[in-house]
């Protein structure tokens, strides 16, 4: 294998790692706001959609001014978008 496949292996397991622990880390944050919500006003552990993520963000750090879940869940998107970034160089897709 060449240094560029090595590479292109080891980037795309830094993105699916990411992409892991981001949803880990997003459904915690679900978890811990709905324990503070009503049992008929709960959100929906199935169904990502932008404006839903935004929204629950945004509930979170409303809910837990203190609380580290949201900034370790766009620490490990990032890491996931510089894996991918990093694939796309490994495949010649960026120069």
């Amino acid at each position: 294998m060449t240094e560029r496949a090595i590479a292109g292996i080891v980037s795309f397991s830094f993105v699916l790692t990411g992409l892991f622990l981001a949803n880990m880390f997003l459904m915690m944050m679900i978890g811990e706001i709905n324990r503070k919500r009503e049992e008929g006003n709960l959100i929906s552990y199935f169904g990502f959609t932008f404006p839903k993520m935004l929204r629950i963000f945004g509930e979170y750090r409303r809910s837990y001014p203190t609380g580290k879940l949201h900034v370790y869940a766009l620490g490990a998107f990032g890491l996931a978008m510089l894996g991918l970034i990093s694939v796309a160089v490994c495949l010649r897709i960026l120069a």
